[in-house]
This record gives structure tokens, sequence and C-alpha cells, in this order.
């Protein structure tokens, strides 16, 4: 009968070998290789032969609790030199998360061998675990800043790739419980907040596992109310409420700085139309002050001001808006008899309408040619025996394709006693 109680043991570990991780091959288990010396009291190496022997592994040097244990009933010895593969059981593997230090206690008959024996690092194994990086064979990695595919980590970021991210679609969960998505963890373990794809073609976000923004090809649902100071849109956007579709601007002309475009057409020798023809120059800009600004103000009345314009993206209306300048001593009902503005398909007056002028039975046949072309014109009042003033007006019409816009004045008053001018210009679609 062999005894243990004299034997001493001198244990060398000579490092880990490769761990089988779960996660990569699911069929093997995490095994750990070691090898080491039985001797017994006296020095001299154990009998050959095979022995039970128990291993345990603590993360303590002395006294705790073991943290997994092992016993291999039939250990080979040979010269008292002996090896052992941990873990090789199916039964009872090796599930230590290996995020620490550990001491490996050997028990040969009923007493553990002392001192216990820590277990060392292969050089290039020491990166795997530090105080705030962690890589088990099992369970959560843990690490403050990764690089991935060879990217430049620079200490602003902590997490920079190469590459693409892929995470598993569907919905948060309570407290984040399916583990989908790209959720986030607060202080409070807000887990199920963050960006989810609920469904093909969709994504969502999510706060407290309730959707507050869905978007799809072509859409965008927020659910509840949206607060802002202000929503800024592209001229070739546009905005829908309740199912209508509201003005957007897409071109203002202040003439801050120039004529922005606009040109104008000399009166022709019959008195009948300066729109018939076509652009003569670029129409003078005046400055009319604070509150006022800067207008176009051709230097005959006869003349028509005159701009193409081509709006981005889909409408079916368009709307004109400005400031009709009255300048100079205007007789009672001149304006609202004779200032107008009018849409046309091209800068020689075809398909001309007006949209906006006085009462048409008070303007001059003369000069308007044709009454028919100023039906369903909107009227104003100019109020009597006030000079330097204007009167802001709008007019609107149905239009989707690229088309002019004219301003003029239907009376021929010296320019010494009446003139007219338009500024503030604004372009809305619909």
């Amino acid at each position: 009968m062999k005894k243990y109680s004299t034997f001493r043991g001198i244990f060398l570990l000579f490092g880990f070998l490769a761990l089988a991780l779960p996660v990569l091959h699911a069929q093997l288990n995490p095994t750990l290789s070691v090898q080491g010396i039985l001797k017994k009291a006296n020095g001299v190496a154990v009998d050959d032969g095979t022995y039970p022997v128990t291993f345990k592994l603590y993360t303590t040097e002395t006294g705790g609790s073991a943290i997994w244990s092992e016993t291999q009933n039939s250990v080979e010895v040979s010269s008292g030199i002996y090896s052992a593969t941990l873990g090789a059981d199916n039964s009872n593997p090796l599930n230590a998360p290996f995020d620490q230090l550990y001491y490996l206690g050997i028990t040969v008959g009923s007493a553990e061998l002392t001192p216990r024996v820590l277990l060392t690092s292969a050089p290039y194994a020491l990166s795997l675990i530090g105080q705030t990086n962690k890589f088990p064979s099992a369970g959560t990695v843990q690490a403050e800043k990764i690089a991935v595919a060879g990217a430049s980590l620079p200490v602003t970021h902590s997490v920079v790739a190469v590459g693409g991210y892929l995470a598993r679609g569907g919905a948060p969960g309570v407290n984040g419980a399916s583990n989908n998505g790209y959720a986030f963890n607060g202080s409070n373990g807000d887990k199920d907040s963050g960006l989810f794809s609920t469904a093909e073609g969709k994504v969502a976000m999510y706060s407290n596992n309730t959707e507050v923004l869905a978007v799809t090809p072509g859409a965008a649902t927020v659910s509840g109310t949206v607060t802002t100071n202000g929503i800024n849109l592209a001229n070739n956007s546009s905005m829908t409420f309740n199912g209508v579709g509201d003005w957007r601007l897409v071109e203002v002309d202040y003439l801050e700085s120039s004529a922005e475009g606009w040109g104008y057409s000399l009166d022709d020798s019959d008195d009948r139309g300066a729109w018939k023809n076509g652009i003569a120059g670029t129409c003078p800009v005046e400055d009319f002050g604070d509150f006022a600004g800067k207008a176009l103000q051709p230097a005959i009345n006869d003349y028509v001001i005159k701009k193409q314009f081509s709006p981005p993206g889909s409408y079916d209306y368009v709307k004109i808006v400005f400031k009709y300048f009255i300048i100079g001593n205007w007789d009672p009902g001149d304006l609202s008899s004779n200032g107008f503005a009018a849409f046309a398909n091209d800068q020689f007056g075809n398909g001309i309408r007006v949209g906006w002028q006085g009462h048409s039975t008070q303007m001059s046949q003369t000069w308007l040619y044709d009454y028919d072309l100023f039906r369903n014109a909107s009227s104003f009042v100019a109020p009597a025996n006030q000079s330097d003033h204007w009167i802001t007006g709008e007019m609107i019409g149905k239009r989707s394709t690229p088309f002019w816009v004219y301003f003029g004045y239907g009376n021929n008053e010296g320019e010494s006693d009446e003139h007219f001018a338009v500024g503030g210009i604004e372009v809305w679609v619909k």
C-alpha cells in the first residue's frame, strides 16, 4: 500500500496550452496542461507507478474555497515526474474565466501539498489579463480601448474599426432583455434605449423600450410631439401636416448686392404691352433705406420687369410674395387701377396671366391689350393721396415647369410725377 503522508511536492508549471474556447470550438472543453515532480520527504522521487491526484484552483494563495476541482485516479509518475491535462473530462469542464490570478492546489493522499502554485503566463498571454482589460475563456470580454482590423485608435475614441458592424435585429425588450440592436447602458441600466432594426427596411429609435422614431425608405414617423426651435428644409424638400403639403420657400430676391437676374423689356411702338419684347437689359436697383430695403426700379414706367424661375423638386402651385413701391405723387386710384404682377410662359409674354392687380375695369384697355388676361386676379386699393410707401402683394398660380414672373405699371403718366418699384421678392411652391 502506498503512503503519501511523507510526500512533498515540487510543482513546476510550464505554462498554458491553447485554451479551446467554447464559443469557437463548442465540441471541446477548455483544458490546461500541467507538469510537476513528486518527491518524498527525504527529497527522493516517489516510486514509479500511478497515483490518484486531486487538482484544485483557488483565487487565494492560502485559505479560501476552491473555485474548481478535479480528481484523476491514475496519474502516471515516472522518476517522480508526472503530467496531467486538467478539464479533459467533459462531465467536469474547466469553466474558470481566467480573468485574474489563480493558484493550483495538488492533493496526493489526504493532504494538500504546500505551497499552492501560482499559475504563470506565456509572455504574449500577459496582455490578456489586467486591472481593466479582461479576456476570459468564457463570459464577458472587457477592454477600455479596442482597434479592429488594423484601425488606428486615437485617444479620443474607445472603439475604432475598419469595416462595418452587424447587430442582431428586433426590438430591445424591457431593459434590453432581447439583447438586440445598439443599446446604451448608463447608471440606471437603460439598456432598452438605442437604435434597432425591427423589420425589413426599417430602422427605429427606442427609448425605454418604446419606439419614438421609425425610418423606412421614403418616410420617417415620429411618435409623440416634436419640439424644435426651428426646422430648416432644403429648397427641394417638403413637409406635410395631416396629409396636406405646406408651402416651401425656394428662392428670395432681396437684391442686396445685385439685380439677381431681373431684367426689363422696353415699351413697344403701339404702347400695348412691353412684355411682348425680349430682355433689353438688367433692371436698376435702388436703395430705399431702413425697412423698405432695396427694390427694382425701371427708368420708365412703361418698362416691364421680368425674370425666369425654375424651382427644384416637384410642385403643383407657385406663390410670389413681393413689395410694390409707390413712388412720387400718385393720384387717387392710380395704383388700384394700374399696378400689376403676372405669370407668363416665356420672356415674350406668351400665356401671360395677371395674378395681382387693381380693378380691371379701371385699367387702360389700350395698355393692357386684353381684359381676358386678367381674370381671377386679386385686386387692392391704395390709400388716396399717399406717396412713397409700399404695399405687400401676393399672387398664386398653378405651374410645375419653368415660368416667368412680370411686374409693371399700366399708366403712361410721366416718370417725374409717378414711379413704381418692386422688392422683397419671395418664391414659394407646393
